[in-house]
């Protein structure tokens, strides 16, 4: 039953997460349709990163308060056939998530160094913005997988320490 308490903390902190994410892309939707109707040409060219933003922070927290749920019922649910193997099943997924996790905290900021140089050889306003738009969306996709990834740490410890009894 420890499985499942371990499950139920990381699941509470994902939809918790998600319904964050949501109201966030909810309002940087707001800031975009604003930047839409303006005539800032540097402005401009932060509306594609932004939208991007607004994506990744809509649709993941919709599926984080969709599927993250669903996976609590479904780990609940398969523990009482065979908890070893649904100890083993979430442990594989988290070890891979959390090495996924890893590798991309080295992506984003190598991204957000490649992409200030490149901020230094434009000159137009408009690729000026989407250069900025472009730092601050490696940033925040930096941000929200350290979350994420320091939310799975807490549950992958806590299943390994379950797997050692």
């Amino acid at each position: 039953m420890e499985l499942i308490k371990y499950t139920t903390e990381w699941v509470r902190g994902e939809v918790f997460q998600g319904k964050i994410m949501i109201l966030a892309g909810a309002l940087l939707l707001l800031a975009g349709i604003s930047i839409f109707k303006g005539n800032n040409e540097l402005m401009r060219g932060m509306l594609i990163p932004l939208g991007i933003m607004v994506l990744i922070l809509i649709g993941y927290g919709i599926m984080q308060n969709t599927v993250r749920p669903n996976h609590l019922r479904s780990v609940t649910e398969r523990v009482k056939d065979d908890p070893k193997q649904v100890l083993e099943q979430e442990l594989n997924k988290s070890r891979k998530d959390h090495r996924t996790y890893s590798a991309v905290q080295v992506v984003w900021p190598l991204c957000i160094v490649v992409i200030i140089g490149l901020y230094f050889f434009v000159s137009q306003p408009y690729y000026k913005g989407l250069t900025i738009g472009l730092i601050g969306l490696f940033l925040f996709l930096l941000i929200l997988d350290s979350t994420l990834h320091d939310r799975l740490e807490i549950y992958l410890k806590g299943l390994e320490s379950l797997a050692r009894v």
